[in-house]
């Protein structure tokens, strides 16, 4: 296993998303050879000012033959695969889609690496695979899933351990907690509460007792990256948290204050979805002992960090303007 990212063939599935873009440029910091797999259509602003530093290829995840033959012309040495159909919904709607994106998607992956000589495969969970579990969720938990999005999710994480187990397979699943920063989608509790505050209008939650935990995206990508380089975490899960709980309610206020908005949040104009969990945060001690990882920035750096974005990139009207900053 090598210890530098330094001129080592990655390959990065949903590279054009929040996480996966960030991930890329410390990646590129790191000096490794980054390829992105990515659907013919997809929407590339996030990384739009790297096409000289990027190979991007085409490849529908839910192809076997198109994966399959991106593989061959990559011959990643390391993956980390974060493409996923995410939507939290609770409906049968979405279903089929969840199985054939994050379960079959995955496998897919998987099958076409089959073969090759890579030393680090690492898939992406979530924490919504604990559900209503007792908090601090903790890895050796039984999932409980609450939606589809989280179902699939447990499903792939376990189909990953599973091949670990059975045929060696060195694979390493992260659970990211609840993530926020620059450049992300604008539903998100977060950069929806900015967007909406830049606008002037008065942003309707729900009355925001539950709570939960926020890690800013550069503490996430740092435990992508130190994942794939320790031997030790292959075949572990691994949350990625800081267990810092907040109510939602004072997170919301937190945001207006340091935007210096008038504005109050209108408490109780939505109802909670069904199977919400109250208290929503992680034990990181697995992360801090296999990884040396810890969070580095604070909620309010965060924040901070995150509305100056937007404050410089959101139009007003919904529209982002094109990345070209790190």
């Amino acid at each position: 296993m090598i210890e530098t990212l330094r001129d080592t063939s990655v390959l990065i599935t949903g590279i054009a998303g929040f996480i996966g873009s960030h991930l890329c440029r410390r990646l590129l910091r790191e000096e490794a050879k980054i390829h992105g797999l990515i659907e013919p259509q997809s929407n590339l602003w996030r990384i739009q000012d790297l096409a000289d530093d990027v190979r991007l290829v085409d490849a529908d995840l839910k192809n076997f033959g198109e994966v399959r033959e991106a593989i061959k012309e990559i011959k990643p040495i390391k993956i980390y695969h974060l493409a996923a159909y995410v939507d939290v919904i609770r409906s049968y709607d979405v279903m089929e889609e969840m199985i054939d994106v994050n379960i079959k998607g995955t496998l897919n992956l998987l099958h076409a690496l089959d073969g090759y000589s890579y030393d680090c495969f690492i898939n992406t969970g979530t924490s919504e695979e604990y559900g209503d579990n007792t908090t601090p969720f903790h890895e050796d938990q039984i999932p409980k899933p609450v939606s589809p999005y989280s179902a699939s999710k447990a499903s792939t994480t376990m189909f990953c351990t599973m091949l670990y187990k059975t045929l060696g397979v060195p694979t390493i699943t992260l659970r990211p907690f609840l993530c926020y920063g620059p450049k992300q989608e604008s539903t998100m509790l977060i950069p929806s509460l900015i967007t909406k505050t830049i606008q002037g209008q008065i942003f309707e939650m729900t009355t925001g007792e539950q709570t939960r935990e926020f890690n800013y995206v550069d503490d996430v990508v740092d435990a992508y990256v130190r994942a794939s380089i320790a031997p030790q975490a292959i075949g572990q899960v691994i949350n990625v948290c800081n267990g810092n709980e907040y109510k939602v309610k004072e997170v919301a206020e937190l945001v207006l204050k340091l935007m210096n908005s008038p504005l109050k949040p209108k408490f109780g104009a939505l109802k909670r979805r069904p199977g919400e969990t109250l208290h929503f945060y992680g034990d990181n001690t697995r992360a801090r002992q296999i990884l040396g990882w810890k969070p580095t920035i604070s909620l309010e750096e965060g924040l901070k960090m995150t509305i100056d974005w937007f404050q410089q990139h959101y139009t007003g009207s919904g529209i982002m303007k094109p990345a070209n900053d790190n």
